[in-house]
């Protein structure tokens, strides 16, 4: 399977991002389950696991579901986009015993038409990798980690120092193709030209510290050259893990923040919670994701 899709079929269309793109095995792993995505609207990064490449099968499904979507229309479609792929992961193990088990993290950008004349970033996080916004010289984790170690760092058990040394590090509480429904991050963002985003699987951020990921998104002009900068650094270290990163430049959009502040409320987004309307009824948002499951068991 490729490590990678990059669909250009909606090229033509004028894109506000520039992106570069880089993955790697590491210096331990035999197999890259490590998957990217890019499209001209939407860029998503997975770390699969699994054995018998079952991490490879769920992430290269992850990235499949969300890069044929050809253009997202509000920020619950995108979450529910992450939820059909969070089902499709399912189906495949239980059509094949070796799958059995798989799963992936996953997060994403993506342009979203809210109007005709109307357009914002929407991001979704499942998991520990990481979406990043390099902006006004200053690096900003605006996703958050699914794991273990984040609970606990949350509650106070432990400071953001300890975490990066815990021996339960790499423990997730949240993954695509492990339960049948999935909560789902989900915020919009404005579109801010000049503004430098940083998708990426845990292996980078294992490896190298945030001081050390600003230095490269500030010093490498060229996204693919950051891109590159990020995996080498992390394969000089350790590089103990499947690492994949992607630098997305926005380069149409407004001009200028009308704050410094980096401010946006995260939604976590779960058909569960919305299968019934206050009519008792199942809600618009939810037939129409049950609708595409159906479509897709039978196609």
């Amino acid at each position: 399977m490729s490590n990678k899709h990059l669909n250009t079929e909606n090229q033509s269309q004028q894109s506000v991002f520039k992106c570069g793109a880089a993955t790697h095995v590491g210096n331990v792993r035999t197999s890259n389950q490590d998957k990217y995505g890019i499209t001209s609207n939407l860029i998503t990064v997975a770390d699969g696991m699994g054995g018998h490449n079952g991490g490879e099968v769920a992430a290269e499904i992850a990235i499949t579901t969300l890069t044929a979507s050809s253009r997202v229309q509000s920020i619950n479609e995108f979450a529910y986009l992450v939820q059909k792929a969070n089902h499709l992961i399912q189906t495949r193990a239980q059509e094949n015993i070796n799958l059995d088990g798989m799963g992936t993290t996953l997060c994403a950008l993506s342009e979203i038409n809210i109007q005709e004349t109307s357009k914002r970033i929407g991001a979704v996080n499942v998991g520990d990798s990481r979406i990043y916004l390099f902006t006004n010289d200053v690096l900003h984790q605006i996703s958050i980690d699914h794991s273990l170690v984040q609970e606990l760092v949350d509650s106070g058990k432990i400071s953001e120092i300890e975490a990066k040394s815990h021996p339960h590090r790499n423990v997730i509480t949240r993954s695509l193709g492990h339960k049948p429904i999935v909560e789902v991050d989900a915020w919009e963002i404005d579109i801010i030209i000049g503004d430098r985003y940083l998708l990426c699987s845990d292996g980078l951020t294992n490896e190298i510290s945030d001081t050390e990921i600003a230095e490269i998104l500030s010093t490498k002009s060229d996204p693919q050259q950051a891109a590159d900068q990020l995996i080498q650094s992390a394969l000089e270290n350790e590089g103990l893990d499947n690492v994949t990163a992607i630098v997305v430049d926005v380069i149409s959009g407004k001009e200028k923040r009308n704050s410094s502040n980096i401010q946006f409320d995260v939604q976590t987004f779960s058909p569960e919670e919305d299968k019934q309307s206050s009519e008792g009824k199942p809600s618009n948002a939810f037939k129409s994701l049950f609708e595409k499951l159906t479509q897709s068991r039978t196609t």
